[in-house]
């Protein structure tokens, strides 16, 4: 969404195509491939599918024995590791890719503004009554957002992961 309050879509106007763009939250878990494969199959060949991994952990420190460069790396090899797990789906689609030494709102929120996403896709997995109760990414997003936020359901038989 613009300064002027409107997305990419609205600004073209009726007659120019436009192409959609996606902003899905990347981390390891199964539920994060199923909404990276989900949103793939919204955007197909005429949009962007913008992948954001966020380096620091929502509700806690980041790790202490590592960098904002080492943690950068790893996000990169996340999403890599994840790109080719899905392999041919996504092969011709025009895919970017952001890793950001913030905590996955931030990030998911920047990236959704830079790139002027029409939405955000974040993977939903079963979680504990624990992290009911202190929150989750998705529940963030969702009172911060400028944009619809699409929770993709993980997986059936997938286990509970981290986004």
């Amino acid at each position: 969404m613009s300064a002027s309050g409107q997305t990419g879509a609205q600004r073209a106007g009726e007659g120019a195509r436009v192409r959609r763009c996606l902003v899905v939250g990347c981390d390891r878990s199964p539920s994060a491939q199923g909404a990276v494969e989900w949103a793939g199959r919204q955007v197909g060949h005429e949009g962007t599918l913008v992948l954001v991994h966020a380096c620091k952990p929502l509700m806690r420190p980041p790790a202490a024995l590592s960098t904002p460069e080492e943690r950068i790396e790893i996000g990169h090899a996340v999403i890599d590791e994840m790109l080719m797990e899905i392999g041919g789906p996504l092969l011709d689609l025009d895919v970017e890719v952001e890793v950001l030494d913030e905590d996955p709102v931030t990030a998911i929120l920047r990236a959704a503004r830079a790139h002027g996403a029409e939405a955000i896709v974040i993977g939903s997995e079963h979680r504990s009554r624990l992290r009911a109760a202190i929150g989750t990414v998705t529940e963030e997003l969702l009172k911060a957002a400028e944009v619809p936020v699409i929770a993709v359901p993980e997986p059936a038989g997938a286990g509970a992961g981290g986004v």
